[in-house]
């Protein structure tokens, strides 16, 4: 059952869904929804998102399930990607919110932050998994100091032209997150490591 939609993103949208079990738990999810160009595009963008579902590290997200979609009113395939949902925010929000108040977030925080995602970074790219798309609000944040990975995106998506155009588009937000040869459509574990450079700037500079 699908609650909302969550704020989109360049690349598509977010919706907050609940399914509920036989016991009658309800469990919450984010499922991503990606328009392709074709058929072609979203099989070959579902394959390469297949490893999505193996990660097992307490600052990623998990993944559920990745299933393609017909969407009848703008007669495309969707790539689908169901994940886990913290119902907490993400780091943009909390960055937004200090940042009006002119409040700094603290060293311990930052510290938190920095080992968590460093620690997580280093058990995707020891499988040759790159995020490709790091950025605060792809960071949920689960706690007072912790922090969970999300939103991976895939070569496929990211090579988009059309997608990509518009994403570069949207301004210094998320330009300023982007490794410069990304530009290039080239994206390796380095690419990952300069953009978390990037948010570790824009936490300590509230």
């Amino acid at each position: 059952q699908v609650l909302e939609q969550l704020q989109p993103g360049a690349l598509g949208t977010m919706l907050a869904a609940q399914l509920k079990t036989h016991e009658g738990v309800q469990k919450k999810y984010a499922i991503k929804q990606v328009e392709c160009i074709d058929q072609h595009q979203a099989n070959v963008a579902l394959k390469e998102a297949v490893d999505l579902l193996k990660l097992r590290h307490s600052h990623i997200c998990t993944y559920k399930e990745l299933f393609v979609t017909w969407n009848n009113e703008v007669s495309s395939p969707f790539l689908c990607l169901v994940m886990q949902h913290s119902g907490q925010g993400d780091l943009s929000a909390l960055i937004e919110e200090k940042r009006q108040k002119s409040e700094k977030i603290t060293d311990m925080v930052v510290q938190k932050f920095l080992g968590q995602m460093v620690d997580a970074l280093f058990y995707i790219h020891k499988q040759n998994i790159w995020h490709r798309n790091l950025k605060p609000s792809n960071i949920l944040v689960t706690g007072a100091a912790s922090f969970m990975l999300s939103d991976f995106s895939t070569e496929t998506l990211m090579k988009d032209e059309l997608k990509w155009r518009m994403r570069v588009e949207e301004g210094r937000y998320f330009k300023s997150w982007m490794a410069p040869e990304t530009f290039g459509f080239s994206f390796t574990d380095k690419s990952d490591i300069w953009s978390l450079g990037c948010v570790l700037l824009d936490m300590m500079s509230c």
